[in-house]
């Protein structure tokens, strides 16, 4: 399945969803909405209705299988990937301009570290954004500038080493500095609405504070 056309996408994973008013917010915006396994348990219950399901099936309960029936459901019993990720290849297909995840964090532990991984492995190839009940989480490298309200909290945080880390418009600023064993940037915040992030080699997780 291709098209031209750029569409929004929306994937509920199997973790703690957002508030009511964040997920439905997201919701309005998609075009698409892909349910990732168990997360089709969080549709059933906040009645959305995804237009595909997709993973190895194992997480969701019979009777919202049965409810979402004329869904398009796409079983996949690889066992090398998880379902996000199986959520997140299918997305390639569909063209998207923007890729939005919800519940891809909390409950367990070891899901929460897979699905950071899995963003330090796609940010480049895909347009992701992560949103859990607190803010947005996104990834970046290179030259990143973006319009901010003044007193957002925004933190920057790397597991691996950041060389040439350049911080302006932030009340905690940086000039070309190097970290060997990781970067952590927790709770800066915007001073001047035009922030920008220089990175000369390595990647940042970038977490935006809703306000």
């Amino acid at each position: 399945m291709t098209t031209n056309k750029k569409k929004s996408v929306l994937i509920i994973a199997n973790g703690e969803p957002p508030g009511d008013k964040v997920l439905f917010d997201l919701v309005d915006q998609s075009d698409i909405i892909i349910a990732a396994d168990g997360g089709s348990n969080i549709c059933f219950q906040k009645n959305i209705y995804p237009d595909f399901i997709i993973g190895d099936l194992d997480s969701i309960q019979q009777h919202v299988l049965s409810h979402f029936k004329v869904c398009e459901i796409i079983k996949i019993s690889d066992q090398n990937t998880h379902d996000l990720a199986k959520a997140l290849d299918m997305t390639r297909t569909l063209n998207p301009q923007v890729i939005r995840v919800v519940a891809a964090f909390g409950q367990r532990l070891d899901h929460t570290l897979a699905n950071l991984l899995l963003i330090q492995k796609l940010y480049s190839e895909l347009p992701l954004e992560f949103y859990d009940a607190y803010g947005c989480l996104t990834m970046i490298s290179g030259d990143y500038h973006q319009i901010l309200p003044v007193g957002q909290i925004v933190s920057l945080f790397s597991f691996l080493p950041v060389q040439g880390l350049t911080l302006t418009g932030f009340r905690y600023t940086l000039e070309n500095q190097d970290y060997p064993d990781g970067f952590n940037g927790l709770s800066n915040v915007v001073d001047k609405s035009d922030v920008q992030v220089h990175i000369r080699k390595g990647s940042l997780y970038l977490w935006t504070w809703y306000c």
